[in-house]
């Protein structure tokens, strides 16, 4: 990689590209492992592309550029964590014709559980143990729902969990392949055979809780589809509302607290 290029990036259902300036070598091997899946040739024209990210050194520290701003990186690791952020937001702001989410998808067979719940409740943590326990991963962190057939899309992305939070589900991180630049956190690349290529259904919204005491409960349709409308990552009221309510009538609903990967499992291979 030279001193300075550009990458370039685009998801299947996209018209437009997203454009990375990229001015700090030393991260390539790294910055190039994310979304290796939507890589794409350089456009033949400006206007095929949505939006430029730039990540570059700027006195001795990073800066990254992207739709949320701009944020100045003491490390190499926070550049990455930076980084990671603002491609994922500038790759969904081109899929406006899906219904996004705020959760992660892990398939068993022609299963797909939907993780869900707010930010730190466990989403991506639980899909990795999942994972390791034999799962696939559909999608972490964003789920694009086709908003006719209720379908999800793979989201060919990293996983990226902390260090103690895997621990606290009772998993070893050495199981999990790391990035020594981005310590503590731990990063699961689709290469390594976590994602899978095609769209499926829900067969399960599973809403995370932190009361132990729960267990795991069987919610209404109507408030299986209010959590929804909250998990929404965009919102389009009249588009989101139809496609969540049809699939709230049809997808059943659960809220659920667990005590380590053992017991997610055991609770979620009744579901």
């Amino acid at each position: 990689m030279t001193a300075s290029s550009f990458l370039h990036y685009r998801f299947p259902h996209a018209e437009r590209c997203v454009a990375v300036y990229l001015a700090a070598p030393e991260l390539g091997p790294l910055i190039e492992s994310f979304y290796a899946g939507y890589r794409c040739p350089a456009p033949h024209s400006q206007q095929d592309v949505a939006r430029v990210l730039r990540l570059e050194r700027d006195d001795g520290a990073y800066r990254v550029s992207g739709p949320n701003g701009d944020w100045r990186a003491v490390t190499p690791g926070e550049a990455v964590l930076y980084y990671e952020y603002e491609l994922t937001a500038a790759l969904l702001e081109d899929t406006g014709s899906f219904v996004q989410l705020h959760g992660a998808a892990v398939c068993t067979g022609s299963r797909c559980l939907l993780l869900l719940g707010g930010s730190g409740a466990g989403k991506s943590t639980l899909a990795l143990g999942l994972f390791l326990g034999g799962r696939q991963i559909l999608a972490d962190d964003a789920l694009l729902i086709d908003p006719l057939s209720g379908e999800v899309q793979p989201f060919d992305r990293s996983v990226r969990v902390h260090e103690a939070s895997l621990r606290g589900l009772g998993v070893d991180p050495a199981q999990v392949e790391r990035a020594s630049l981005c310590r503590p956190y731990l990063w699961l690349s689709p290469r390594a055979g976590v994602g899978v290529s095609e769209p499926s259904r829900p067969s399960s919204f599973v809403f995370l809780e932190s009361d132990t005491r729960l267990s795991c409960e069987r919610l209404s349709a109507a408030e299986t589809l209010v959590r929804l409308m909250v998990a929404r990552l965009e919102d389009v009221p009249e588009r989101d509302f139809k496609c969540l309510a049809r699939l709230a009538a049809s997808v059943p609903g659960y809220r659920l607290a667990f005590e380590g990967l053992s017991d997610a499992l055991a609770r979620l291979d009744v579901l």
